[in-house]
């Protein structure tokens, strides 16, 4: 579905759409602490939960006790426009495991997105579960370099309590340049603010520069840059310039192409859990899917 709750071409809503009620988000934040207040905050800057996920349920003697949810994400795949699923937020209830609960949530969940695409990631923390349902573990790269470069004004810090910061991320993905062509993402601004709430509650990582939107961390001198957004695609000296501090060294959690003049090095990503997937993805020997477009 798209953020405004009207589905995507192709992909119409589900009859297992389930809203957020107290015992689902019960569950979901035994599991997730963090969800308890991430999930209103992202929907008071416009990434609703419920209309961003489909909810697939097992219910329990009246209550949520596992839940797998499918998202939508509008990615860039060596070059070509997909609709990928994104299967998140999988959990049991504590009281209720090893019942197969997970395993029904998540076949129906797979049924669901299959139906309607080739392509479907997730984030696993224990990739052998979802090795039995098909999913491949996807290696990611991490992109750096040295640089030096002068300084310019410095970009803006966005504030999630400024209703027209909050508009300026949303106007950004308005016709936005994806960051690649070997793994990007489009239009997804619902999906790009929640995963920044859920990451560090507010726009903690969030820079405006002129009509770009730049989501970067920079922490003894080395600039990491997880996402740019815009209609047009910046020079990366134009990013550094604007950054607000020294900067000499950058990182790069997506594949620099749109960047060829520069000379990169990798490394390996190091991160608490596995990109996996089912079916085609970029044939790349190196990728990463942005940061802010996880599901």
């Amino acid at each position: 579905m798209r953020p405004d709750g009207t589905a995507r071409a192709g992909f119409p809503p589900s009859s297992a759409c389930v809203a957020i009620d107290a015992s689902l988000l019960d569950l979901l934040s035994a599991s997730w602490a963090r969800l308890r207040t991430a999930i209103p905050e992202s929907a008071r800057l416009g990434a609703s939960w419920d209309e961003l996920s489909t909810a697939f349920v097992e219910h329990v003697d009246g209550a949520a006790a596992a839940h797998a949810g499918v998202l939508w994400i509008p990615m860039v795949l060596d070059g070509r426009d997909v609709e990928v699923a994104g299967i998140h937020a999988v959990c049991t209830a504590a009281a209720h495991r090893k019942q197969g609960l997970a395993r029904r949530v998540l076949e129906r969940a797979m049924t669901h997105a299959l139906a309607r695409t080739q392509t479907v990631v997730l984030h696993a923390n224990d990739p052998a579960i979802y090795g039995r349902f098909g999913f491949r573990a996807l290696p990611q790269t991490v992109w750096w370099r040295d640089v030096s470069v002068a300084r310019a004004p410095a970009m803006r810090k966005l504030s999630s309590d400024d209703a027209n910061d909050v508009a300026i991320v949303h106007a950004a993905f308005a016709g936005r340049v994806p960051v690649s062509t070997r793994v990007g993402v489009r239009e997804a601004a619902g999906l790009f603010v929640l995963d920044e709430v859920l990451a560090c509650d507010r726009f903690a990582r969030l820079w405006v520069m002129g009509d770009v939107v730049v989501a970067a961390d920079l922490e003894e001198r080395v600039l990491q840059i997880y996402d740019v957004v815009g209609p047009r695609w910046p020079a990366l000296d134009e990013i550094v310039a604007a950054s607000p501090g020294r900067v000499d060294r950058v990182e790069v959690f997506f594949a620099p192409d749109r960047w060829p003049a520069h000379a990169w090095q990798t490394r390996p990503m190091q991160s608490p859990d596995v990109l996996m997937a089912v079916g085609p993805f970029s044939s790349a020997d190196a990728i990463a899917v942005p940061p802010l477009a996880r599901c």
